[in-house]
């Protein structure tokens, strides 16, 4: 190529790139494998920028208050499942958002129906607790309170009653310790007894009673 040509083709080349160079960005295609747009974190930046430009989205639709009837219905479903205080069914409708003056409300009716009643529920766990667990009174007490029930509502227990019960769990539970001697076995049987409930004095008596008498053979 002569040196006239080679400076011909220089000049063409330069004034090409000089009318490139006045056409606006968008006219300017992309290099392969690079789409329209920018780099990847261009494009990302980009996206930020439109997701701020975006209208807030709109609130949560507040749910509807719970009526008094739907909340009756919830309180019969929990009575369906076991009997309940007043104020387990109160805790029960709290937790589904109903509202305070609708829970008084549907509880107030269900006392009226006879479908909520504190005391004959008190009086039935207790003597649940009597025959099947063998609790003193204070562990009695101490099961009602936890149902938001008032002890106070019982009978004045017989004391008679307590102690045989007592004498009854002490024997029972002293099968299970006879393979240790005496003295740890009444220690355990003692914290066992005041665990579940009984006196001090029922104790010492429980214990007494069940003790046995001669000699001991292993």
């Amino acid at each position: 190529m002569s040196e006239q040509s080679r400076l011909a083709g220089v000049t063409q080349l330069s004034a090409w790139i000089a009318s490139r160079e006045d056409e606006p960005a968008e006219a300017w295609a992309p290099p392969p494998g690079l789409p329209r747009g920018g780099s990847r974190r261009a494009r990302a930046a980009d996206d930020r920028l439109i997701d701020a430009a975006e209208p807030e989205a709109e609130a949560a639709v507040e749910p509807e208050p719970v009526d008094e009837e739907a909340a009756r219905s919830i309180a019969l479903r929990a009575l369906g499942r076991r009997a309940a205080s007043r104020q387990e069914l109160d805790r029960t409708l709290e937790r589904r958002d109903v509202a305070p003056e609708v829970r008084e409300a549907v509880l107030e009716r269900l006392e009226t129906e006879g479908l909520v009643d504190d005391a004959q529920l008190a009086e039935d766990l207790a003597e649940r607790l009597r025959e099947r667990k063998h609790l003193g009174e204070r562990g009695i007490a101490a099961e009602l309170r936890k149902r938001g029930l008032d002890p106070a509502v019982l009978e004045r227990p017989d004391y008679d009653d307590e102690l045989q019960r007592a004498i009854d769990a002490a024997a029972e539970r002293r099968r299970r310790l006879g393979s240790l001697d005496d003295e740890t076995a009444e220690r355990r049987l003692s914290g066992w007894l005041q665990r579940r409930g009984f006196g001090g004095a029922t104790v010492r008596i429980a214990i007494e009673r069940t003790r046995a008498r001669g000699p001991r053979f292993r």
